[in-house]
């Protein structure tokens, strides 16, 4: 008897069939990272924009609340680019005040240069100042304002930020 002996080895077919098998794994893996990567840059710019919200919020609030009046003539109320003019009673620092020039937030106090009080990474959509008035209280100034992030990889999700909040004056 002959012993005959098989090659043993793929075929063609056997080969191209594992290669379309690892390029649906790999592609199916390339995805899920991908999607990792956006949630995470989704989450930091969130991050990013609900900081700056904060920061801005305060400096506001602190504002508003050592004023001893709004100085009415200088102000911009119910306007998406609104300006806030307060009379303070620290000499140095009156009149502060906030306002929205092109995409920024400003604070000025007193003689001193206007401060940009968002960061670079964050852009501003609107900073709207509603004034309230009623007999025996203070002045209440209500705050509307909308920031989002800055992209630099252009990302088609954009996450958008509203803060709404009102503030009296201390008297």
């Amino acid at each position: 008897m002959k012993n005959i002996k098989k090659n043993e080895g793929f075929t063609l077919l056997e080969i191209l069939l594992y290669m379309v098998i690892a390029t649906i794994v790999l592609f199916a893996i390339m995805s899920f990272s991908m999607q990792i990567f956006g949630t995470n840059s989704k989450s930091l710019n969130m991050q990013e924009i609900g900081t700056n919200m904060d920061f801005i919020s305060n400096k506001i609030s602190t504002s508003i609340q050592s004023a001893s009046s709004i100085n009415v003539a200088s102000c911009v109320f119910d306007n998406d680019a609104g300006k806030l003019s307060l009379n303070m009673t620290d000499v140095n620092k009156s009149p502060t005040e906030i306002y929205m020039q092109g995409e920024t937030i400003y604070l000025k106090e007193g003689a001193g240069n206007a401060v940009k009080i968002n960061s670079d990474f964050v852009k501003c959509a609107q900073l709207k100042f509603t004034r309230i008035t009623q007999l025996k209280t203070p002045d209440m100034v209500i705050v509307d304002m909308e920031c989002e992030p800055i992209h630099d990889d252009m990302t088609p999700v954009v996450q958008k930020l509203k803060i709404h909040t009102s503030i009296s004056l201390r008297r």
